[in-house]
């Protein structure tokens, strides 16, 4: 064991660079923070650290890895590649250590996952933790864990922030408007999401699981205690819960706290008492996924919204005094040729306070990448860490790329070329950033 002798290995849970985002300190690493408290609760305290690589390149990751005798790794596709050569580059460093990773990616693909790693964790992680670091104690780690059952997020504590400094914990203008300057943070209080759109890379469909108001309040408090918080950011996919009676105890939960907060949320199922709810508790933003203004291709993608509704929901916002960001998808199956003018037809008429565009890229997962023929999809053999949505929203002048493209005919009518695809993504972008509503 490393760090004198002891017991219990020290452990270093990695988090990537994320360099591809524009402020990857907004991305706080709650997944990790949430492991290291667990991993404090049941060993030694003060062996377990975050070995944060936000924002670092490449080249320089060695420089601010410490040596441990476990590293944890929680992987999507698309910060895969990047972290198997990490890996690499730590194994030459520190030889002895052990690498475990769990993740969508690993459950998506277990087998090339072994390959890289000491051992890998499936399932949800709660208890694979626990047992590996148990057994790295023993000299027994084994190749595969598998955590089958569901836990109860309710059973664990809140995640500490003390494995970060306080300046990657509390950020100005994490809210507009009168609200720009208040210091705020990240939070996530539930798990899961019921529904099965054909984009997104979710693998698993299952009822959401929230936290309990009262594991609420305790997170909420500890924040404002301890690093003076002022707003939150609240990270579920559903930042107003569809099941009314959550969202009422929820909502009055947070409420108690006086915080102001954004989310996110779907544009159907929630009443327009809920949403004065909302509002009372401290919401001043939401973000809603429309996705696309075709009913048709909402329709396609599973997105299980309708558009009348959803722009009744969008007004109640407004009328409400709730800012609403709405995030639309180009490259869609299904798209007419029309569609930006019938974006742009929509925007004006329900009137958001900004517009997250993204180009459609199939995600290891989703529907869309696992059955493209079903779409006519055509994949191209790309990298995963060049499967990427965002472009252009930071930046008029970078490259918008496609990592797929149409059959001619789909079964959802003639096509169009990828080079279609991209002229309206730009025309479109034009557009919000004339008008001051691209995010």
């Amino acid at each position: 064991m490393t760090e004198g002798t002891r017991s219990d290995p020290s452990v270093g849970f990695v988090v990537q660079s994320d360099r591809k985002n524009y402020k990857p300190f907004r991305n706080q690493p709650l997944n990790a923070l949430h492991f290291l408290t667990i991993l404090d609760d049941n060993f030694q305290d003060g062996y377990n650290s975050l070995v944060d690589l936000r924002g670092i390149e490449e080249e320089n990751f060695i420089y601010h890895i410490p040596e441990k005798d476990v590293f944890l790794y929680s992987i999507t596709s698309i910060n895969y590649l990047e972290t198997t050569r990490a890996v690499k580059t730590i194994r030459e460093r520190y030889p002895d250590a052990k690498h475990v990773a769990g993740g969508i990616h690993v459950n998506l693909f277990p087998e090339e996952s072994s390959e890289v790693f000491d051992a890998i964790a499936l399932g949800e992680g709660e208890e694979n933790i626990v047992k590996i670091i148990d057994d790295v104690r023993n000299s027994n780690l084994k190749k595969v864990y598998n955590q089958t059952n569901p836990i109860d997020i309710n059973s664990f504590p809140h995640p500490s922030r003390e494995y970060l400094p306080k300046s990657a914990v509390v950020e100005k203008g994490l809210l507009s408007g009168e609200y720009l300057d208040l210091l705020g943070t990240a939070v996530l209080f539930s798990r899961d999401c019921p529904y099965n759109c054909s984009f997104c890379a979710n693998p698993v469909q299952k009822k959401a699981r929230f936290r309990s108001p009262d594991r609420i309040k305790d997170e909420i408090n500890y924040l404002k205690d301890v690093y003076g918080i002022e707003a939150l950011a609240i990270k579920d996919d559903q930042a107003i819960p569809s099941n009314p009676n959550i969202a009422k105890n929820n909502l009055e939960a947070i409420a108690e706290t006086n915080i102001k907060w954004r989310g996110q949320c779907r544009a159907n199922g929630i009443s327009r008492d809920t949403l004065k709810l909302a509002k009372y508790s401290g919401c001043v933003d939401l973000a809603i996924g429309i996705e696309s203004v075709s009913q048709d291709v909402l329709d396609i993608v599973n997105k299980k919204i309708d558009l009348g509704e959803a722009r009744k929901f969008l007004n109640y916002c407004e009328d409400e005094g709730i800012g609403r960001r709405i995030h639309l998808i180009m490259g869609l199956p299904g798209e007419k040729e029309n569609i930006v003018e019938e974006s742009i037809k929509f925007i004006e008429e329900t009137r958001p306070s900004s517009v997250l565009l993204s180009l459609l890229a199939p995600t290891p997962g989703s529907d869309l990448y696992e059955n493209p023929s079903k779409y006519g999809i055509k994949l191209h053999n790309v990298p995963f860490d060049e499967i990427f949505s965002a472009s252009g929203r930071f930046d008029k002048d970078e490259e918008t790329r496609m990592i797929f493209e149409y059959e001619k005919e789909t079964p959802f009518g003639k096509s169009m070329s990828n080079s279609q695809i991209i002229e309206n993504h730009e025309r479109l972008l034009d557009f919000l950033w004339d008008k001051d509503l691209n995010f």
